[in-house]
């Protein structure tokens, strides 16, 4: 089977499809996109031209997908992301289309009428539609009436495997994010701070880059607790595994304190959770279907550092809670969310699609 997919390279989730779908013997993959990123020696890359830096590229770059979509003339067309990708995908030409909502595109994008009016359009043309979680299926059917199948973004239940943990008196509570509004590492830090108090044996560890980064470090400075809190800066787990994979196994407790429903899905959560860390999370989003309240971790209101120093000091203080939760959200994870399987699914959609458009 020839496949192509649309999606931004340089985005570690669509990396994380690209490398999985060309690991499979029967696939033939293409990828077509702006940035280059990660290029595995075994997928043909197809790069895209950019003129204004802005949403007019995807318009501006339609003959050019076309004409690629032509040369290689695959059996699918597998966009990710509707109003950017999705629109190119659905002006492509394509035998069969295929079109995954991811968050912001289905949460945010229908806000603007134009956004809006991209989005349908790009439902419209789509022989099939998947998303990643249950709330964004629901809002989707706002927008179409179409059938979509939920696939979910799941983790290698292999690689992410927990550790032996052995009782430390540092306990670690750790974050993996984007460091920018929506994903509210300010509440982590507040709350952090809250329950560190009278626990003078809490650390923070902070795994991500971004706009927000220098006001966080003043925060940790202004709150005085920079000397227990360490900013680890980015890492692509796709090129430094092992790092990311060690830093995640010294947390004793995970945090994603997202703020707004576009945190659809929270993969960063069910990594934890595969290794055996209790999570706190925010009842946004999806947040809710992949941390089970009272069993894989803790729910707490967005934006309140009083609800997450509670939690924190609850988990911190209560190790049997910790574990018991730890085994479940391995159970949970194994269950629902093994990689192997969601990467099955999606190659069953492709299977059938190839098959009704031959």
């Amino acid at each position: 089977m020839k496949l192509v997919i649309l999606g931004e390279n340089g985005s570690v989730h669509v990396q994380k499809w690209i490398r999985a779908l060309a690991d499979l013997h029967d696939i033939e993959l293409h990828v077509i996109c702006f940035h280059r990123g990660i290029e595995y020696p075994d997928v043909q890359y197809h790069f895209l031209k950019e003129y204004t830096r802005n949403k007019l590229d995807y318009l501006l770059n339609v003959p050019r997908v076309r004409k690629y979509v032509q040369a290689i003339q695959p059996h699918v067309v597998h966009a990710h992301y509707a109003t950017s990708y999705g629109l190119l995908g659905a002006l492509s030409g394509a035998k069969a289309y295929m079109l995954t909502g991811w968050g912001a595109d289905i949460f945010d994008s229908p806000k603007n009428p134009i956004m809006r009016t991209i989005l349908r359009y790009s439902f419209s043309k789509a022989d099939a539609l998947s998303v990643l979680s249950e709330i964004t299926l629901r809002e989707m059917r706002k927008h179409t009436s179409k059938p979509v199948h939920l696939i979910p973004f799941g983790v290698d239940t292999e690689k992410f495997s927990p550790v032996k943990r052995v009782e430390n008196s540092i306990i670690r509570v750790g974050t993996i994010r984007t460091l920018s509004e929506k994903y509210g590492l300010v509440y982590v830090i507040k709350g952090f701070a809250k329950a560190s108090m009278s626990r003078p044996n809490l650390r923070l560890e902070i795994v991500g880059d971004g706009p927000q980064r220098s006001m966080l470090e003043e925060l940790c400075a202004e709150l005085r607790i920079s000397n227990r809190v360490t900013f680890h800066g980015y890492i692509n787990q796709n090129n430094d595994f092992e790092r990311y994979k060690s830093l995640l196994d010294s947390f004793d407790i995970f945090c994603i304190l997202s703020i707004i429903d576009s945190e659809t899905f929270g993969v960063a959560a069910v990594e934890a959770e595969s290794c055996g860390i209790p999570v706190i999370a925010t009842r946004v989003g999806g947040l809710p279907e992949v941390v089970l309240s009272e069993k894989t971790g803790i729910l707490v209101a967005p934006k309140n550092e009083e609800e997450t120093a509670d939690a924190i000091a609850r988990l911190t203080d209560n190790l049997s809670l910790r574990n018991a939760m730890g085994q479940a959200g391995r159970a949970f994870v194994t269950e629902k969310y093994d990689w192997k399987k969601n990467v099955a699914m999606m190659k069953s959609v492709y299977d059938t699609l190839a098959g009704d458009h031959q």
